[in-house]
């Protein structure tokens, strides 16, 4: 996936500047012109590594880095200084920050660091993203709700779904005649979002919403689109009629997939919960 960084800086020659050099080696670059609009622009959009001035009006780079931390524990962030501010810079690597670089950015530095930046970033959550993956729990190669499905049941199946286009970007907005339907991903990358915060992503064959087929219910978080994507929805009064139709065996064989991908899902968010707390030392 594209990495996405975070530029802050209220100078636009150097925001435009290091932007260029960043979109040139291929990342995906967002401009804040201060540490408030940061703040702001992070409650839309997720990044990777963020490139932070020391110097800014309104709230300086140290107060920027503090909330930023506050709002994304392991955010990897870079600090940009004058000369006359590079005593706060090393506090500001004292406080947490990855690195400083001094102005004017020389691009194979800047290069050079944020890739050791976003190096630092994998190593960090990479043993943690590992305790969100569901393990051997069926097959990644079809969707674990049809777990022990025939090929014709299989088939019989997805023909109930109404198939969704989205682009990158996109919210996913579930309309009035698809509400209480299970969301199946069949192409292209979805992030699950509660509030204004990331709480899982979804990919080619994943699920959500399956509650909604035990009992109908109202759902809390938000879908986007991270990639293009196609999604199929599934009735609940066709998924009800379907079964009905099979048989009182492959609707028990359904329920017993739900309860297991649910179970999954849980174990998964439990996991990332303790993992944070140990990764940031929160009590």
């Amino acid at each position: 996936m594209q990495k996405h960084i975070l530029i802050i800086d209220d100078e636009q020659s150097i925001r435009e500047l290091c932007k260029e050099f960043l979109e040139e080696e291929g990342y995906k670059v967002t401009l804040a012109v201060d540490g408030q609009d940061g703040l702001d622009k992070m409650n839309y959009d997720d990044f990777d590594l963020y490139l932070v001035d020391m110097v800014m009006p309104r709230m300086d780079g140290l107060e920027t880095m503090k909330r930023i931390k506050k709002k994304q524990p392991l955010a990897v962030i870079i600090i940009t200084t004058g000369f006359s501010s590079i005593e706060g810079a090393v506090k500001a690597v004292h406080a947490g920050a990855f690195q400083y670089l001094s102005k004017p950015i020389n691009a194979e530095e800047l290069l050079e660091a944020v890739k050791k930046g976003l190096q630092y970033a994998e190593d960090l959550y990479g043993p943690l993203q590992k305790a969100f993956e569901p393990g051997t729990e069926g097959s990644k190669g079809e969707p674990l709700i049809l777990n022990g499905f025939t090929a014709e049941d299989k088939n019989d199946f997805m023909a109930l779904g109404r198939v969704r286009k989205y682009e990158a970007g996109q919210t996913i907005a579930i309309e009035k005649e698809d509400a209480n339907s299970i969301i199946l991903v069949e192409s292209g990358e979805v992030s699950i979002w509660l509030s204004n915060t990331t709480v899982d992503y979804l990919r080619k064959n994943d699920t959500w919403a399956e509650e909604n087929f035990i009992l109908a219910s109202s759902t809390f978080t938000t879908l986007r689109a991270e990639t293009s994507c196609r999604i199929k929805l599934f009735d609940r009064k066709k998924l009800l009629d379907f079964f009905a139709y099979k048989g009182e065996r492959l609707m028990k064989r359904f329920m017993i997939n739900l309860i297991n991908t649910l179970f999954s899902k849980w174990r998964k968010a439990i996991q990332r919960i303790v993992m944070l707390k140990l990764v940031t030392g929160e009590k």
